[in-house]
């Protein structure tokens, strides 16, 4: 495991996005996989810079999305399609060579995770995935608990999760209870995984994560078992690692 701390959100997300420049130029056909939330509009917007400037062709790339809620559809504002939609496909001015998203609101729920197993069998393993960490360390919708050996599922969301999941829907309260998502089985099986934090809010789950044990009470810990996982946090959710943390570097 490597650690990349960054000396803010902003230099994060840059170094986020070389890592996947580099991974996709090595590979111009790899399967991607980036999550939503608040933490990767940066990364986001640095890579569809580089689309636009040509420093990388997102031609021969194929997309999958990572998870979604269930009862949400794309064109509900918080839905994780919603968000790869405006913050990703919107804004390249280049398609990606193929793409697999969710619609958390249709009744095909079940056979939209088989869509999603069968679109990374074909064009998988996932070369980089990205993945935020959440409060309680879930990846996905991969929440505490979780059996590592699931592949593409649906699953309850957590206590920790549905606190605060209405800062995603304009601080409604909707009543969501279930998440779609990738599981960890094919989080593991990805070429290389970055992970990445910022806040001080994240300290104390990026600790657990990377010096805790591993354990499904904290599903971020799985990726200590990753042969190329990387880390890239800001200064503020690296705060309460060692200093001399073997695999730390600051940028």
């Amino acid at each position: 495991m490597k650690i990349i701390v960054a000396k803010d959100y902003e230099a994060m997300s840059r170094a986020a996005a070389d890592q996947v420049e580099a991974l996709v130029r090595a590979e111009p056909e790899a399967l991607v996989s980036f999550p939503g939330g608040d933490t990767p509009v940066g990364l986001l917007r640095e890579f569809c810079r580089r689309v636009k400037e040509g420093a990388i062709d997102p031609s021969g790339l194929k997309f999958v999305q990572l998870d979604d809620w269930v009862g949400i559809g794309p064109n509900d504002e918080g839905s994780c399609s919603n968000f790869i939609r405006e913050n990703l496909l919107r804004v390249m001015d280049r398609p990606f060579g193929d793409v697999f998203t969710f619609n958390g609101a249709g009744e095909d729920i079940d056979a939209q995770l088989a869509g999603q197993e069968a679109f990374i069998e074909k064009y998988g393993p996932i070369c980089v995935e990205v993945l935020g960490i959440g409060m309680n360390g879930h990846l996905g919708f991969n929440e505490e608990g979780i059996d590592f050996s699931l592949r593409s599922h649906r699953t309850p969301l957590s206590s920790v999760t549905r606190g605060v999941q209405k800062k995603y829907f304009g601080g409604r309260d909707l009543p969501l209870k279930e998440g779609i998502t990738q599981g960890i089985a094919q989080i593991m099986e990805s070429k290389t995984v970055l992970a990445i934090a910022n806040g001080k809010k994240k300290a104390d789950i990026v600790a657990k994560a990377i010096l805790g044990p591993v354990t499904n009470q904290v599903p971020a810990s799985v990726l200590q078992g990753h042969g190329r996982c990387l880390y890239l946090l800001d200064e503020e959710a690296a705060s309460l690692l060692p200093a001399d943390l073997p695999g730390l570097e600051r940028v």
